[in-house]
């Protein structure tokens, strides 16, 4: 124990916040942390972020989200239900050996039409960007006998769905932490050493989880996962942005593309010569973000990037703000540098104020995001 709070692998969290005498957490040290982790950024909202925090340090009710079984079962129950139009599919196995399903939607044979992938939770704690994906592949098949429009993406496209990318870390956040961000990989060694102790008789348990949007990896441009300069176990990365240190919660991994998880996703989009696109879905903060996380240099296809994102803004209703990822924070070993580096349009969207919104609020959000989503299958379908 270290300040009456459980020492977890997310221990820097835990060193930044004690308990009052009665064992609440008090608002001011929460604050304290989220500033220190760079949580309290531009569009959030701040008191439901703190209120999420500290709910974090209670049960976990992850009441009106999907489980993990419950999307898998929606996946396969729209693959049967539309046998011609959709497959559910498995690109491989997470870390604890759970399926990394997708949903593959189109007419033609596969690889025969242009294609886009949709993915969500990366991180473990993001838990409506799991219910966007999936609203998606509903509604286009749903819509596909009624609306023409829908019929033409269908048939002109292939859509890979991928509503968790990281099963286990999202069902640890839903029963045991709900403000775990990473997968649940056991860090036994990591070949860097342990930070001191905070005290003498302390030992610090064994790491767990590798931040999966800090692990991609491309060996023609090993610079997106590890800057020049950047030596192994010097720690000198700011932990809200890419670490080496494996109690961070942007732990990189031991090497790139370490995780089942990445690699699943790596095959899929770099492994796919019709893929054209990928968006990528995070909260918080209502942004559109288009490459470079890793450097300031605006990428060659720039006027590309602003009328895509542009376009999806305004399908949105105009209230989310396009920029660079380098804008947000500079990060490296993320999904979006990767991808645009191998020819692929990469978006990632950063949705809401908050990891965990009331339940509530996810029809309007994801009908919402669906039509952003629309927009950008539309640029692959012109």
């Amino acid at each position: 124990m270290l300040g009456g709070v459980k020492i977890t692998s997310q221990a820097e969290r835990f060193q930044r916040v004690d308990r009052n005498r009665d064992g609440k957490l008090q608002a001011e040290e929460l604050r304290d942390y989220l500033i220190n982790s760079g949580e309290l950024r531009e569009g959030v909202d701040e008191a439901r972020l703190l209120r999420e925090f500290a709910a974090s340090f209670e049960p976990t009710r992850a009441v009106g989200y999907t489980s993990y079984e419950q999307a898998a079962a929606k996946l396969q129950q729209l693959a049967q239900k539309y046998p011609t139009l959709a497959q559910r599919v498995s690109l491989g196995k997470s870390v604890e050996g759970r399926d990394i399903w997708a949903l593959r939607i189109g007419k033609q044979p596969e690889g025969k039409a242009p294609g886009a992938v949709i993915t969500g939770c990366h991180h473990a704690r993001e838990w409506m960007t799991v219910e966007v994906p999936l609203d998606l592949a509903s509604k286009m098949l749903d819509g596909y006998a009624r609306d023409k429009d829908m019929k033409k993406r269908v048939d002109s496209l292939e859509t890979w769905i991928v509503p968790i990318v990281n099963p286990d870390g999202y069902e640890y956040s839903r029963t045991e932490d709900s403000w775990w961000r990473k997968n649940r990989r056991v860090n036994d060694e990591t070949g860097c050493p342990k930070p001191k102790p905070p005290s003498g008789d302390f030992e610090w348990p064994t790491p767990v989880g590798v931040d999966l949007n800090r692990n991609y990896f491309d060996a023609k441009n090993p610079e997106m996962y590890r800057q020049p300069g950047d030596t192994p176990c010097s720690y000198q990365d700011d932990p809200s942005h890419t670490s080496d240190g494996p109690r961070t919660d942007t732990y990189r991994g031991p090497r790139g593309a370490s995780e089942p998880e990445t690699r699943a996703m790596q095959d899929l989009v770099l492994g796919r010569a019709n893929i054209q696109g990928v968006v990528d879905y995070h909260s918080y903060g209502n942004m559109i973000l288009i490459p470079w996380g890793y450097k300031t240099e605006e990428p060659a296809n720039i006027e590309t990037y602003r009328t895509l994102g542009n376009a999806m803004n305004q399908a949105l209703g105009g209230d989310y703000k396009v920029q660079p990822s380098m804008d947000l924070y500079p990060t490296t070993g993320t999904s979006s540098d990767v991808f645009h580096a191998n020819g692929k349009l990469a978006i990632t969207m950063e949705i809401g104020t908050s990891f965990q919104p009331p339940a509530s609020e996810i029809p309007a959000t994801v009908d919402k995001l669906t039509r952003a989503n629309l927009a950008f299958l539309d640029h692959f379908t012109r």
